[in-house]
């Protein structure tokens, strides 16, 4: 859903600028995918625990985790458009899980891994 414009009864001029090619920056755009982040595995396997972050960062609820193969990626989405990630990056072995990375996850932004 895109953002509306009223304004039959003002001068064009106001009317363009709120509603025109400007005002598309001034009134929100559902499609901007708030809260929605890509994390890649730019170099090889990895295994990704992903925890939803509030605004200063503080880890909650897990909303992701799983394994990425090198060059493959996992749309992640936040309620709170951030997260924290933890990460081991050779899958294959059993061992402690690194990073605990706070990140903003917003309008699809690419995180590579690790």
């Amino acid at each position: 859903m895109k953002g509306k414009c009223y304004g039959k009864n003002i001068p064009y001029r106001i009317y363009y600028t709120l509603c025109g090619d400007v005002g598309r920056f001034l009134i929100p755009q559902a499609d901007a995918e708030e809260g929605t982040c890509v994390l890649e595995a730019a170099d090889k396997d990895v295994f990704v625990i992903v925890f939803d972050a509030d605004n200063e960062g503080n880890k909650g609820a897990q909303i992701w985790q799983g394994r990425i193969n090198q060059g493959e990626s996992a749309k992640i989405t936040a309620p709170h458009a951030r997260i924290r990630y933890s990460y081991n990056d050779q899958p294959e072995e059993d061992q402690p899980l690194s990073g605990d990375v706070d990140r903003s996850c917003s309008r699809g932004e690419k995180i590579l891994v690790p």
